[in-house]
């Protein structure tokens, strides 16, 4: 890949086996193979069958306006758009079985914010998610205003959705989320910080709460993401 400058503004397409394209305003150029034979191996097929999986759970989570602003903000620093970040940092998650393989390894969110230290929730009788956090003390009176923001995932669906503002911000160091139970499945849940003006994000921290259906108790489990 190459990076080049023209008078002619934007250039797009190809010639020959030259290709190019626009990235955050920048004319760039790629070269394709002048042959090409496609093994078609067992692990390129798996490959293969993990990238369409990835494309389509992107194309579910761009439906929720706050991911996509997030994964736009996310990409700014970095010199891909935001399918190509969410692509990089979410494949290793999914299988070539057209499932997440590994939700602990899966983002829902990135981004430049700090995240607070040692996350923790439960889960009440009453279905309230308890979020309690620590604060960098030099970074708290920056960024106190700070909302928290949670994305999920319910059961074995690949589809994102996003709750409504929490009302907590990070100052706080504590929120209590209420949760819909519905047919007792879990939920896959992945935590964050948003800027008030909605101009930058934390990384997600990720927790899993199940129910127990059919009991009076209600059982969560979690566990932080690993960094």
């Amino acid at each position: 890949m190459a990076i080049f400058r023209s008078g002619l503004g934007e250039v797009k397409g190809k010639y020959g086996n030259l290709i190019t394209y626009v990235v955050k305003g920048q004319n760039r150029v790629r070269a394709t193979p002048l042959r090409y034979k496609d093994a078609n191996t067992e692990e390129q097929q798996k490959q293969r069958t993990r990238l369409k999986f990835v494309c389509k759970f992107y194309s579910y989570a761009m439906q929720e306006p706050l991911l996509k602003e997030v994964w736009r903000a996310a990409a700014v620093p970095t010199p891909y758009d935001r399918y190509v970040l969410f692509r990089k940092v979410n494949m290793n998650a999914c299988t070539a079985d057209f499932t997440i393989g590994d939700y602990t390894q899966l983002h829902l969110a990135q981004g430049t914010l700090a995240k607070p230290l040692n996350m923790r929730f439960d889960l009440d009788e009453g279905d309230n998610l308890i979020v309690t956090w620590e604060n960098h003390l030099d970074y708290l009176d920056s960024r106190a205003d700070d909302e928290l923001r949670i994305a999920f995932l319910r059961g074995d669906s690949y589809v994102a959705q996003v709750m409504g503002p929490t009302g907590a911000t990070r100052k706080e160091e504590r929120a209590v989320v209420p949760l819909e139970r519905k047919d007792g499945r879990p939920l896959y849940l992945y935590v964050f910080f948003a800027a008030p003006d909605g101009s930058a994000y934390s990384d997600d921290t990720y927790f899993r709460a199940e129910f127990k259906a059919g009991e009076g108790e209600d059982a969560a489990e979690g566990e932080e993401k690993a960094e």
